[in-house]
């Protein structure tokens, strides 16, 4: 995001672009494939709150560190957990409560032990609400009726598109123009071969792992942000940020070996 951004996009252009790649490219496959576009409204409310986490995470990248972009995020975990408390009937145990206040604990000290409103930005603002969106999104998606991974992944990309043009609109940003044709053809190609992989994969597994679990699983994603901000872009990042990388993912690895040690427990 950051590269493309260096050649003239922003955030919410990239966006854009990106996921007009991955539309098209999973549109045609269905096309080819004739996949039917069965998808319940529930699903559909989850993958548009899924494309909004993708889409809000995206510009926050370009507007604030990375690495408080990944751990604001991955308090996903946090908000997942809480929602299968509270709507879905699961119990709260013991290493729920210490997932929870790992998690917490980490993005305290990721931020630097600064708590205070003003050492906040929209960038950081952007990242939290893009992990309140993924865990209700992945909650809704999980218990929804099943689609396919392709109709579901297509929802996806196409509420994240059109969210990144609402977001260029209300901040008065100008569309992508000609002379950043190159940077749209690297952002289209980003789209369809990386993006679209992901997002599918994604889609995928959240219908079949519970909110939590996918979520600290996808907390994995904090060793690269945190080491790629760090080596290519000369991030401040010290004993207290990798104090925090590391507690968030304890608390993945822990919400883990619970999940799989449940079946051999029942």
């Amino acid at each position: 995001m950051r590269w493309i951004e260096s050649m003239g996009l922003t955030g919410a252009q990239a966006g854009i672009v990106c996921n007009l790649g991955a539309a098209l490219t999973i549109g045609a496959y269905m096309i080819i494939g004739r996949v039917s576009l069965r998808i319940s409204a529930r699903t559909m409310m989850g993958a548009a709150l899924i494309g909004l986490a993708f889409a809000s995470y995206s510009v926050a990248l370009t507007m604030s560190d990375v690495v408080r972009v990944i751990l604001l995020f991955y308090l996903a975990p946090a908000w997942s957990k809480i929602i299968e408390w509270a709507f879905m009937g699961h119990r709260w145990r013991h290493a729920s409560s210490l997932t929870l206040g790992l998690s917490l604990i980490g993005a305290y000290l990721v931020m630097g032990g600064d708590l205070s409103l003003s050492s906040i930005g929209l960038g950081d603002g952007l990242a939290l609400m893009s992990g309140v969106a993924w865990a209700v999104g992945a909650a809704l998606v999980f218990t929804g009726e099943r689609s396919t991974a392709s109709v579901l992944t297509l929802a996806t990309v196409i509420w994240a598109g059109v969210l990144s043009l609402a977001f260029v609109a209300m901040t008065g940003e100008s569309m992508p123009a000609a002379d950043t044709g190159p940077a749209m053809g690297i952002a289209l190609l980003i789209g369809a071969v990386y993006l679209l992989p992901i997002l599918g994969l994604t889609t995928w597994s959240a219908q079949r792992l519970t909110p939590a679990l996918l979520s600290f699983l996808f907390t994995l994603e904090i060793v690269s942000g945190v080491g790629s901000g760090a080596l290519f872009l000369d991030e401040p990042f010290g004993l207290m940020q990798l104090s925090g990388g590391v507690l968030i993912i304890a608390a993945a690895l822990i919400e883990a070996i619970s999940a799989l040690r449940k079946p051999a427990l029942a």
